[in-house]
C-alpha cells in the first residue's frame, strides 16, 4: 500500500470514530482509544522512515525523547508530557539501527521497557536484547499477540516490527 493510501485510510478510520463521537451514538471507547493510539504510531513510524537524517541524528533524537517524564517521577508540571514520546525514541533508535549504528539495539529496548513501565504493562511484553555480535533483538514473548499488546495499551505490532531484527 502506498503511504498516501495508507494515511487516507487512517484518516478515516479516525473520521468514522469522530463523527459517532458527534453524533452521539454508542461506541467503544477503551477501543477507539486503542485505535487511535496504534494509529498515532503508525504515522510515527512512517515519519521517522521518512526523514532525510543520518544514523546518528536519529540516534541522538531518541535520546533526547527518552527523557519524557515517566508520571512515577517527581519534577514540577511535567504532567503534560506523552508517554508516546517513548514510542517515538524507539522508532529513532529502529531507524538508527537499520542505518548501521547497532549499539542502538539496546535503545530500542530501553526505550519501549521506559514505556512498559510508566504504563504498567508487565515487561514481558517488551523487547530483549539477544545478542550484540550477531546484533539480535526480540520480542521478550513472542507468545504474546500483537493484538494482546495492544488490548494492554502498548499500541506496536512489536512481533511483526522486530522480524528484522530477530532472525
Amino acid at each position: 500500500m502506498s503511504r498516501s493510501a495508507e494515511i487516507d485510510k487512517i484518516y478515516q478510520e479516525d473520521q468514522k470514530t469522530r463523527t459517532l463521537f458527534k453524533r452521539g451514538d454508542v461506541y467503544d471507547r477503551p477501543a477507539e482509544l486503542k485505535s487511535d493510539a496504534a494509529n498515532r504510531m503508525r504515522l510515527f513510524e512512517m515519519m521517522v522512515d521518512d526523514l532525510p537524517w543520518n544514523a546518528r541524528d536519529f540516534a541522538l533524537v531518541s535520546r533526547v525523547f527518552q527523557h519524557t517524564n515517566t508520571g512515577g517521577e517527581s519534577e514540577e508540571n511535567e504532567n503534560w508530557r506523552s508517554q508516546e514520546n517513548h514510542l517515538l525514541g524507539f522508532f529513532m533508535s529502529r531507524k538508527a539501527a537499520r542505518l548501521g549504528i547497532l549499539e542502538e539495539a539496546g535503545s530500542m529496548v530501553s526505550r519501549i521497557e521506559r514505556y512498559l513501565k510508566a504504563s504498567g504493562i508487565p515487561r514481558e511484553y517488551g523487547l530483549e536484547l539477544v545478542s550484540k555480535t550477531p546484533f539480535k533483538v526480540c520480542t521478550i514473548n513472542p507468545r504474546i499477540s500483537d493484538e494482546q499488546r495492544l488490548d494492554a495499551g502498548l499500541p506496536l505490532r512489536l512481533n511483526e516490527m522486530m522480524k528484522e531484527f530477530c532472525h
